[in-house]
């Protein structure tokens, strides 16, 4: 009897613990944050920009401690340079951008710890050239479309207004890194 009454104290501790941590996400909570997503490896081709992002979110719908949800922008942009010494030196060059509308589903762990998922749609700028053994340009082309990026992070608030994230997914970069400040 005495552990099963421990037991029910420890366990209603741990809810009102829970239940009583701040969320790092809430309506009206302002979120920026710039990262720098994984390089792009191979033996053929190079990373020449590597992955780098900018977003802002707005905290709009809070659900307490289930979480929020919020809204922004999004602007991703890397590039590559491809070289080749087949019948002379050509080179190839990608260029691609995405400008777009985020939303995400935050919810906290712990205190200053959250995961999130969500996606990014908007449009999808994209350009490519390639150039013969002589320099001259040989063809080039940009091509406006529509662009998504699906994706999953958790972020660390170090102090109230300035934390670090890591995200997952498919998009810009397959992963990346960063900094976020929160106003």
């Amino acid at each position: 009897m005495k552990r099963l009454i421990l037991t029910a104290a420890l366990v209603l501790t741990c809810i009102l613990t829970v239940s009583a941590q701040e969320n790092v996400f809430t309506k009206g909570t302002h979120i920026a944050s710039l990262g720098i997503g994984l390089p792009i490896l191979s033996s053929t081709y190079r990373s020449t920009i590597p992955p780098v992002s900018a977003s802002y979110e707005m905290g709009i719908v809070d659900f307490g401690r289930p979480g929020s949800i919020g809204v922004g922008g999004y602007m991703g942009f890397w590039g590559y340079k491809y070289k080749s010494s087949y019948e002379g030196h050509s080179s190839y060059r990608y260029f691609n951008t995405l400008i777009g509308v985020r939303g995400a589903y935050h919810f906290t762990i712990i205190d200053n710890w959250e995961v999130y998922a969500g996606a990014v749609l908007g449009l999808d700028l994209s350009s490519h050239r390639f150039k013969n053994i002589d320099g001259q340009t040989v063809s080039g082309d940009t091509h406006l479309g529509f662009g998504y990026q699906a994706f999953a992070g958790t972020r660390y608030m170090f102090t109230p207004s300035l934390g670090a994230y890591a995200e997952f997914g498919y998009g810009i970069s397959y992963g990346s890194i960063g900094i976020t400040f929160r106003f």
